[in-house]
């Protein structure tokens, strides 16, 4: 059976603390989660092996793309002849396998493939990446890619355009045979596959061909002999940071991590253990567990961003049990969209969103729409995954985002900025220690231990408040802080009220320079379509709403979209900042 491999108890770092599972300790901002439950030492390959064996015909996956619906035995088949075809092309343990691509089977074998060769996955998303060459090369330049697998042409490239996104990343492959790639700017990436059903004419495999390769047997005996010889400590998959703060970081995260999380978070917020559900974003890379440790079937969309319509009518059509993870801004689109009302939901129970800011207005909307659902919230990061959740029911109004209790075998702590321990209900920087931390920055040791203490604490940098309960509340980033005469500010404190005026689509408030505050508090706003509004009835409104005066904005600027960070998860504060003091004709003091 599944998960019946080594075991883990409680990992040492948690000895000598007097904290008992989620009780508070003492009257610190400190807790440290339940221990009732082992973890599981087993690698993604040994996972596979084990429930394919329980589970040979339960399907574990609906590609609504290629129509698929893929069961465990089939994984297992196409991932070890996967597995011994990129082996035939050169691919070793630790080597870094790259993938860009939409949702279809490939990206599920590819996944298990590269867990059972013991090299290092690397799943991109075209919704982050774009059509960038400048972007698509740091990726794989920061990561050492050594083979890349995507589409000929790229999802978002108009029909009629003549050029493949790949022969526009890679002219080399024209004139290269395959295996033989170098490419000056990408000296790491040697193997190109193409997902195509006939020969490419360029210097790239196709997916068809090294599937082929790995019908050697006697490379399908490497690879089962192998296994034997992996651990589940070593990094597995690559996830590329935000860069809120900057370029993004490339984290190492391990399968013992990424297994263990999952089967956490399923259980707290009752994953399925049969039936399907619906996971329709970019977290992908993270629930593609979920079938293998709660038994559910995973439904994939055919698009990678997909509309509310088409998740309404995946979930009334396979009659889904859960939904996640949903972003708050696709939440709020799929609350909202006008036709749900046209859809049979009676299946659905669960909802999962995170984004780390929930609105409890969204939450009191959600148990309108859907009074059959149960709505969690969930906090996390690239770094370490997830770390709290709570049921919607428990989000609180005011200041700040209710996120939840922490998660089974975690440490947190909130700390001020000489990294002491705040008392209880005193805002401090959340610390999270913990067995699903990343293994630091790939070939960036300077940044690895600016993130981390020396006992091992990773520093988060979101600001929080931990109550008496137990429950964490987010106020912001630290890096996002605005100082206005000697107080600190933070941005969300101002854009959740703001966010409630009838007009308004979107805002994001930032400090901008002022000699006589330090910074001046700027309102960027994002009207609704068809609405006009000023400075004057937005100042109106926040002194309706109740904002106290070190809270109320110097400036309105309005605006038609923010400039977002390199992934385009985020929206780029810094960049914000800058627009907003060209806009505004200042500068910053010398």
């Amino acid at each position: 059976m599944a998960g019946q491999r080594g075991v883990c108890v409680q990992e040492d770092r948690f000895k000598g603390h007097v904290c008992r599972h989620t009780r508070k300790v003492n009257t610190m901002s400190y807790m440290r989660g339940a221990t009732d439950d082992l973890l599981l030492d087993v690698t993604f390959g040994q996972l596979l092996d084990d429930t394919a064996a329980r589970w040979p015909d339960r399907e574990a996956f609906v590609f609504k793309k290629t129509g698929s619906r893929v069961t465990f035995a089939d994984i297992q088949e196409h991932t070890t002849r996967l597995a011994a075809g990129l082996k035939a092309i050169g691919t070793a343990r630790g080597d870094v396998v790259a993938w860009l691509f939409g949702h279809r089977p490939e990206w599920i074998y590819l996944y298990f493939a590269v867990a059972k060769l013991g090299a290092i996955a690397l799943p991109l998303q075209e919704e982050r990446v774009g059509r960038s060459v400048e972007t698509m090369n740091y990726f794989l330049n920061k990561a050492g890619v050594k083979v890349l697998i995507m589409a000929d042409k790229s999802e978002t490239q108009p029909a009629d355009e003549k050029t493949s996104f790949l022969e526009t990343l890679f002219p080399e492959i024209k004139t290269a045979d395959p295996g033989m790639l170098k490419i000056e700017r990408i000296p790491t990436l040697t193997s190109i596959i193409v997902l195509a059903d006939g020969a490419t004419g360029t210097g790239a495999y196709t997916m068809e061909e090294v599937q082929r390769l790995g019908n050697d047997e006697s490379l399908l005996a490497e690879v089962r002999t192998l296994q034997d010889q992996l651990s589940c400590r070593d990094t597995f998959m690559l996830g590329f940071t935000s860069g809120s703060t900057g370029l993004p970081k490339c984290a190492e995260l391990t399968t013992y991590a990424l297994h263990n999380n999952t089967r956490v978070i399923g259980k707290v917020i009752g994953m399925p253990n049969e039936g399907t559900a619906l996971y329709p974003y970019l977290t992908f890379r993270f629930a593609v567990i979920y079938p293998f440790t709660a038994g559910c079937t995973l439904v994939v969309p055919a698009s990678s961003s997909p509309s509310s319509v088409e998740m309404l009518e995946i979930l009334q059509e396979e009659k889904c049990k859960a939904i996640g993870v949903l972003y708050l801004k696709e939440c709020h689109g799929l609350l909202h969209d006008p036709h749900l009302g046209d859809y049979d939901l009676s299946s659905l129970d669960r909802v999962l969103v995170t984004g780390n800011v929930t609105p409890k207005s969204l939450v009191d909307h959600a148990a309108k729409v859907l009074p059959n659902a149960k709505m969690f919230v969930g906090y996390g990061g690239t770094e370490f995954i997830f770390l709290t959740s709570t049921s919607a029911e428990k989000v609180a109004e005011g200041r700040g985002s209710t996120v939840g209790k922490l998660l089974e075998h975690a440490e947190m702590q909130l700390v001020d900025t000489d990294g002491r321990v705040v008392p209880l209900g005193h805002e401090g920087e959340v610390y999270v220690r913990a067995y699903s931390l990343f293994n630091g920055y790939r070939g960036d040791e300077e940044k690895t231990s600016k993130a981390m203490t020396a006992d091992g604490w990773y520093k988060t940098g979101d600001v929080g408040v931990l109550d008496e309960e137990g429950v964490l509340k987010l106020f912001g980033r630290v890096s996002d802080m605005i100082i206005r005469n000697s107080f600190n500010v933070h941005p969300t404190a101002i854009e959740s009220p703001l966010s409630k005026h009838p007009k308004v689509q979107d805002v994001r408030v930032v400090g901008v320079p002022d000699p006589a505050s330090v910074e001046e508090i700027c309102a960027c706003v994002i009207l609704k379509e068809g609405q006009t509004a000023d400075s004057q009835e937005m100042t109106k409104f926040c002194a309706e709403i109740g904002l106290v005066p070190i809270e109320m904005p110097g400036y309105f600027l309005f605006m038609d979209e923010f400039p977002m960070t390199l992934t385009r998860r985020k929206v780029d504060r810094k960049k914000l900042r800058l627009i907003a003091m060209e806009k505004l004709g200042l500068k910053e003091e010398a």
